[in-house]
């Protein structure tokens, strides 16, 4: 791993006590508190967090956020990003909800979409419908749900 930092932040012109926080590109981080109480600075780096999160609103990042390891089922879903299990053909959205993609899924209209193995630039798959029109799982349902696997409609 790199050693260099990705945030840093250090004392003022005046010396003054200050919170430096140093986080790795693998995620590892430290934090130094200096003359500074340390209740005051969890309270503080919470409130940053809080700010942070509340501004990043309700999409995926923007690029995707780098997965080291999935997720176990049982585990909540990430609220930023969907996972793909692509051994077993399946997708869980930011809500929770799973897909099996190895089956058929029909649209309101009964138009059948396929996954044929894409996903987008967030990772989120892509269908296909007869037609040869293209959605993410996501823009499919938002537009043409809601959608529902065909019985014996395995792929």
């Amino acid at each position: 791993m790199s050693e260099r930092n990705i945030i840093g932040f250090d004392f003022g012109y005046d010396s003054e006590a200050a919170i430096v926080v140093v986080v790795e590109r693998d995620g590892a981080y430290s934090v130094r508190t200096s003359g500074v109480c340390k209740h005051l600075a969890a309270d503080l780096l919470r409130g940053i967090a809080a700010r942070l999160d509340a501004e990043h609103g309700p999409f995926p990042c923007s690029p995707a956020a780098e997965q080291h390891d999935r997720p176990r089922e049982d585990e909540p879903a990430d609220p930023r990003g969907g996972h793909l299990d692509r051994d077993r053909g399946v997708y869980r959205d930011p809500r929770g909800d799973s897909f099996d993609l190895t089956l058929l899924w029909a649209d309101g209209s009964d138009r059948a979409w396929k996954w044929q193995g894409a996903t987008d630039a967030l990772g989120e798959p892509m269908l296909q419908a007869a037609d040869g029109e293209v959605q993410p799982l996501g823009v499919l349902r938002a537009l043409y749900g809601p959608i529902n696997p065909r019985s014996g409609g395995a792929a």
